[in-house]
């Protein structure tokens, strides 16, 4: 459940194109209008966990399970898991009306738009939007996207259920963007032989293990996370068009009323967030996207950018790592040329200065402590998925918290936003208890 002062938390799906090179997908996560009533008294209305019911199948590949008497079983032991948020809520306009900063999420490997659902809605309650983008390049655990299409008419019963409705395997093509091949030019005169169809075309997880290395996996996921940084810069275009009112075709709510959301973004305060291989992610967002002021990275799984060069990233940087990850040799490594490289921002304080990069780590959690695991799976199901040996020493409440108020702490600082003063308290307090530091 989300602690910040705004715990009333509304969602929207928006996706837009119809190619997954020139389109985007995106959850919207805000404070909701009617911040009256409890969230726990609209519980009838909370979305299920899974976008769709195949997704459970796509962390089945995730997971390597094959066996469908086991993937039947572990389905039925997880049940169904809700998110506390209301669909297609008004978002709330403040007295005054002071626009929202913007957060960019982009999830991990084998993950989707709902994986991070618990940091998100956390950071959406202190005055944030959110905008968890579902990468379509073979890395969340099953994606989709729109794809026009036209049925003859020649026929007398065209065949508007075809197999493309079905689970079909989406090659990765990482080629330049070109214009959507399945436009049709208008034909003057032309007889109306097809009627326009729009069909979902699924994009299967690549299951290739982290262990795997060499030239050709490497280039395959620098690939992989050059195709995501268009995605995150797609999504920072999509949030312009939404403050400035501009008309959107989103393709998953035809009656989407745009107005909704003009003039209530601050995209001079747009930060670009990301877990694991959405840490890397990040870092060349930041390097790429001078629209996003700050980068957090939590977890960062630094292989897939191991030979990229970060002199011209000039936003703060705050790494946040959990004991296990921090262990891996080309995460620290990365991570301390980022540290030691890069100078101080020209004209700022030296408080700020020192805090320009900075790297803490979270002792006693584990990678999977930073999304929404520990709160959905059951704990035979991570016994099965191969993830019950990494038990976390730290409270996942905790290691949650930790996450979320860190980043709110190091996003305040930099781009002077105000939070809940509960954040500095709760900060305070742990580090009492232990001190999260940069292990060298």
């Amino acid at each position: 459940m989300p602690t910040g002062p705004l715990k009333i938390i509304g969602y929207r799906d928006i996706m837009t194109g119809f190619s997954k090179k020139g389109g985007v997908l995106v959850r919207l996560y805000y404070p909701a209008a009617n911040q009256s009533k409890s969230i726990e008294e609209q519980h009838l209305i909370w979305p299920n966990w899974l976008p769709h019911e195949n997704y459970s199948r796509g962390y089945g590949d995730v997971a390597d399970i094959r066996w469908e008497p086991l993937f039947r079983f572990i389905q039925r032991l997880n049940g169904d898991i809700f998110i506390p948020a209301i669909p297609n809520a008004k978002p709330l306009r403040e007295k005054g009306g002071k626009p929202y900063p913007v957060i960019v999420f982009s999830h991990g490997l084998g993950g989707c738009r709902t994986a991070y659902s618990s940091i998100c809605l956390e950071l959406a309650s202190h005055g944030f939007i959110v905008a968890a983008v579902e990468h379509r390049d073979n890395t969340a655990c099953l994606s989709f996207y729109a794809k026009q299409v036209r049925y003859s008419m020649r026929e007398s019963n065209p065949n508007f259920f075809s197999e493309t409705d079905g689970l079909m395997v989406d090659e990765p093509d990482f080629g330049d963007e070109i214009d959507d091949p399945n436009y049709i030019p208008p034909k003057a005169l032309a007889a109306v032989s097809s009627v326009p169809h729009i069909a979902m075309e699924w994009v299967r997880f690549r299951n290739i293990p982290i262990t795997k290395t060499g030239r050709k996996i490497y280039n395959f996921r620098n690939q992989q996370i050059h195709h995501r940084v268009r995605e995150c810069s797609r999504a920072l275009d999509l949030l312009e068009a939404l403050q400035a009112g501009y008309e959107l075709n989103n393709l998953l709510d035809p009656l989407f009323n745009i107005s909704e959301f003009e003039g209530l973004i601050d995209l001079e305060k747009a930060i670009i967030m990301g877990h694991s291989m959405g840490g890397a992610t990040a870092l060349m967002s930041a390097g790429t996207e001078l629209r996003f002021k700050v980068a957090v990275c939590l977890d960062a799984w630094m292989y897939p950018i191991k030979d990229e060069c970060f002199d011209l990233v000039t936003q703060p940087i705050l790494f946040i790592n959990t004991e296990n990850f921090i262990e891996m040799e080309a995460n620290l490594n990365k991570m301390k040329e980022l540290m030691t490289t890069t100078d101080n921002p020209i004209g700022s304080e030296s408080s700020v200065a020192e805090d320009y990069r900075k790297a803490q780590s979270i002792r006693g959690a584990v990678h999977f402590n930073q999304c929404d695991i520990p709160f959905v799976f059951h704990w035979l199901t991570k016994l099965f998925i191969g993830q019950y040996g990494q038990r976390s020493k730290r409270n996942r409440f905790t290691a949650m918290d930790l996450s979320s108020y860190l980043a709110l702490s190091f996003i305040s600082k930099h781009l002077d936003i105000i939070i809940d003063e509960d954040v500095e308290t709760y900060l305070s307090e742990q580090k009492k208890k232990f001190k999260p530091t940069f292990k060298k």
